[in-house]
Formats: C-alpha cells, structure tokens, sequence
C-alpha cells in the first residue's frame, strides 16, 4: 500500500521542533494545539526519562509520539486512536517522518482496551484527553473536533480506567488537563491507585492564573507530591512564547 506523504486538497503540511518533525492536519478538521508538545516535553524532562513500552491514548494526527521520537528520541511507542480519519493521517505522519521502527499504530476504542492489550503492558502512558464535558462550551459542527474536544466519545473516567488497564505496578500516566478540573481529575485518578506524583501548572502569562496542569501519576505509588514552578506560555510583551516554550516548539 502506498501511502500519499504529500499534502492534499484540505490539508496542510506543518513543521515545527525546528523542523524536525512533519505534520500532515485537516485545514478545517481537528487540528493540534501547543498543549500535547508541552505534555511530550513533561513526558521526557519532568517524569523522568521514559524506558520500556509507552502508550499515547488517543494520537489523533499522530503528534505525541513523533516528538517523542523525532524530538526526544524516544522509541517503542504505541499510538491508539480511534477515528478513522485521523488514524490514516497518524499513519501518514509516522511514514512521512520516518517513524516506523519507533511508533506502532492501532486502530481502537480506549475505553476497550482491554480487549486489545494484556493487562500491565506498559511502563508509560500519555494522554491529552477531550478536556470539555459533554454539555458545556459550544460543540464544533465537525464530529472530528467535537470528538477530539469534547468528551462524547471518552471522559476522564475513560482515560483513568484504561491507563490503569495497561500500566505495569509503578509506571507513569503524564497527563495535561485543564487547571479547573484539577480537584477532579486527583479524584478519579486516586479511584483507580494512580497516585499524583509530579504537577506543573501551565500559566498564559506569569501575571495570569494558570489554565492548565501537568501531571504525572504512578500506579500504586505512595504519597508525596512534587510541584515544580510554573510554566510560562507568553512572554509580558507580546504574543511571543517565553524562552522555555520557544525551546520546545522552535
């Protein structure tokens, strides 16, 4: 089967990480944001260098794992995703950078993964989860954003169980979500014996609450919960990103 590794009518080419990695996207579909780079980077840097078998839930166009791979060198990644239209751009992006020997693809429902991976499998799980419940905030009249944005097709609960499906004892979930969830994502992860270890609030600017959180969780781990300072988005000035974002995105 051979694989269209070019941009066609809808779509986009898109580089960044200098370059480095390769993004086909929908022009008008779902389309990936600075949240799942910052995650791949909190994955590496602040969870501790990943070894053995990773699971990114839900890849949509594939981006998690190639700057894990491209980026952080990062190899032995498994990427599940569930729609059909993303799951073929995912396959092109892993062909496109050259990511075979690093990224495996699946086709399949989180919330099933049971019956497609044994039990404690994985040393490592990300997920940059739909972050809006099903009756708040406007819905995108594309199911392909609405899918990946609301939680219509998965909610945290989801997520939680099947991280605690496939992680061995004291691997690590990395999650990014968003800050005024916070006390109910603990919640649930506390449900299913993932322990909050490592937290990061991510901040617009440094005058601004924070909008979002980083997490890491291990599975039966004990208490003692690390939280490092914050990330920074935005520099005071402009819309430009401070220096540590710069970094990861440039």
């Amino acid at each position: 089967m051979r694989l269209e590794l070019r941009a066609g009518p809808g779509e986009t080419l898109d580089s960044i990480c200098g370059g480095t990695v390769r993004v086909l996207q929908r022009r008008l579909g779902y389309r990936f944001t600075l949240d799942p780079l910052l995650l791949a980077h909190f994955t590496v840097h602040e969870g501790g260098a990943p070894r053995g078998r990773l699971m990114d839930l839900g890849t949509g166009c594939g981006i998690i794992p190639l700057v894990l791979a491209r980026r952080l060198g990062l190899g032995d990644i498994t990427a599940l995703e569930l729609q059909p239209g993303l799951f073929s751009l995912a396959e092109r992006n892993v062909y496109l950078n050259r990511c075979e020997r690093a990224v495996s693809l699946v086709h399949g429902d989180l919330r099933r993964v049971a019956e497609q991976f044994p039990s404690s499998g994985f040393s490592h799980v990300v997920c940059n989860p739909p972050y809006r419940a099903r009756a708040t905030g406007r819905t995108s009249a594309s199911e392909e954003k609405a899918l990946a944005r609301h939680e219509l097709a998965c909610d945290l609960r989801d997520v939680t169980r099947a991280a605690a499906h496939l992680l061995e004892p004291r691997g690590g979930l990395c999650m990014v979500y968003p800050a005024s969830r916070f006390s109910e994502l603990v919640s649930v992860l506390l449900a299913h014996d993932l322990a909050p270890r490592t937290v990061r609030w991510i901040h617009p600017r440094a005058d601004r609450p924070a909008k979002l959180v980083l997490l890491r969780a291990v599975k039966g781990g004990g208490a003692g919960l690390v939280v490092l300072p914050p990330l920074v988005v935005h520099a005071d000035d402009a819309h430009a990103f401070t220096a540590e974002v710069r970094a990861m995105v440039a």
